[in-house]
């Protein structure tokens, strides 16, 4: 896939993201140092090693297309973070391509007072004030013993889910996202049975 595809494809990902953490590449990133205070929002492979070291590294016996790491410290990057006193989230995330227009995105968040509830709200204030979302639905999510929140949308022709979940490490949130573009998946049942291997993957790191 060409990386204006792969850009594509990020796009269709986060489209209910609110200034999305992981996506193409942030206008920073050419100046972005991950030491030091956060000045500037960037991200790129290795940045945070030990992050990306949580990401899975393999999702149905596939590596990720892209894995990379970074953080945000803009009040636009942070969205409704920020009015809970965060002031920077640093972040890892693989890219899995399912199809042309499908895929998973696995990711890991990391901040003082972040929270599986302040990660979902994030998400959901993002998807409310997307173009193009609707049929937007939250509920609790369990998969064995893990819990946490789900958020599904319907974003032009493309199933969406949003799966928040604790990490197993302190201040570390789990973030899981499906996209099936409705032209590729089977089903609605096979864009869910992806969210459960999905999650499995996340949770097994």
């Amino acid at each position: 896939m060409s990386r204006r595809s792969r850009c594509l494809l990020l796009v269709a990902l986060v489209a209910v993201m609110a200034g999305s953490f992981v996506g193409c590449s942030t206008a920073g990133e050419a100046s972005f140092d991950p030491t030091g205070p956060c000045s500037v929002d960037g991200r790129r492979a290795g940045a945070y090693p030990d992050l990306e070291a949580r990401i899975p590294r393999a999702l149905d016996g596939a590596p990720p297309a892209r894995l990379d790491s970074g953080r945000n410290c803009s009040p636009s990057r942070l969205g409704t973070l920020a009015s809970h006193g965060l002031e920077e989230v640093r972040f890892a995330g693989g890219l899995w391509e399912t199809d042309r227009r499908s895929g998973v995105t696995i990711a890991v968040f990391e901040a003082p007072g972040l929270t599986v509830e302040r990660l979902a709200e994030f998400y959901e204030t993002g998807a409310r004030g997307a173009r193009k979302t609707e049929s937007i639905t939250t509920s609790p999510f369990r998969l064995g013993t893990a819990q946490g929140r789900r958020l599904d949308t319907l974003n032009d022709v493309s199933f969406q889910s949003i799966l928040v979940l604790p990490a197993a490490e302190p201040e570390q949130v789990l973030a899981v996202l499906v996209a099936s573009n409705v032209r590729e998946a089977e089903s609605r049942a096979d864009h869910d049975a992806l969210v459960e291997r999905a999650v499995e993957a996340a949770l097994a790191g």
